[in-house]
């Protein structure tokens, strides 16, 4: 996205400094004309695979990170209050929820749109501007319980302090998601890791469904397959875990506390 000033030497065009709170402040621009989505649109397809490479090589770390599906009671006692998405969201003070912008723009899928969550400070500008609405901590809740029986994977932002935004992710739309495959890589992993029990295992498939990233699948002799994960692939999101009918899927930690960049 280009933007012109005119100076006394002449037009000078420049980049915005941050594309991505660009891209999602102004896409949710109330009055945005349908023209002004179908020009992000065209510029994500066309513009927007170069621009991130270019970022993911400079930067020391992903802008974004995964935060795992909220956690049964017994495992919460080794979670970090920035690991987890319900700490994160009673810790904000306040929380508003604004449409997905890539969702909104690509269009790509049917889950769920308004889904976006915007915390603390970010939340204060999202109420002010009439972006979005605010809502209660139970109501937030509720959406992220909604968004992982969708299918929809939580990412916030890769530091430890100071979150802006929880954004609920599919594959088919997502500005990172879609260009893993690429080989772009603007989302770290989670500090977790899929670890599945072969003896409670019934092979049924339903966590490599869930799997955006390719992590699982099934092994050994017909009749009797397991699902294995792929520690390479996995990103520790927790969705295949969801919905596993056997229970046979926990999350273990695999990455220490500086996985996470502190500032």
């Amino acid at each position: 996205m280009i933007f012109k000033s005119e100076k006394p030497q002449g037009t000078v065009y420049r980049m915005c400094r941050d594309l991505v709170q660009f891209h999602d402040a102004s896409i949710l621009w109330p009055e945005a004309p349908a023209e002004y989505h179908r020009l992000w649109k065209r510029f994500m397809a066309e513009e927007w695979p170069e621009f991130a490479g270019m970022v993911s090589r400079m930067l020391p770390k992903p802008f974004s990170r995964i935060v795992t599906v909220r956690q049964p009671v017994e495992a919460r006692s080794r979670i970090l209050a920035y690991d987890d998405v319900e700490q994160i969201i009673r810790d904000s003070g306040k929380v508003a929820v604004t449409k997905c912008t890539c969702r909104l723009i690509e269009g790509n899928c049917d889950k769920p749109l308004e889904v976006c969550l915007q915390v603390g400070k970010a939340a204060e500008y999202t109420i002010e501007r009439g972006s979005g609405r605010e809502v209660s901590v139970e109501e937030a809740l509720e959406i992220v319980r909604e968004c992982e029986e969708a299918g929809l994977v939580h990412v916030t932002m890769n530091r430890a302090t100071d979150s802006h935004f929880i954004c609920n992710c599919c594959d088919d739309c997502c500005m990172s998601f879609t260009l893993i495959s690429k080989g772009i890589n603007l989302c770290d992993p989670s500090r977790f890791q899929a670890r599945v029990d072969p003896e409670r295992c019934s092979g049924c498939g339903t966590c490599l469904e869930r799997c955006f990233f390719g992590a699982l699948s099934l092994v050994g002799e017909e009749g009797s397959e397991v699902s294995q994960v792929d520690p390479e692939r996995c990103m520790g999101c927790g969705l295949c875990m969801v919905t596993c009918p056997e229970e046979a899927i926990s999350l273990e930690l695999v990455r220490e506390e500086d996985f996470i960049p502190r500032f």
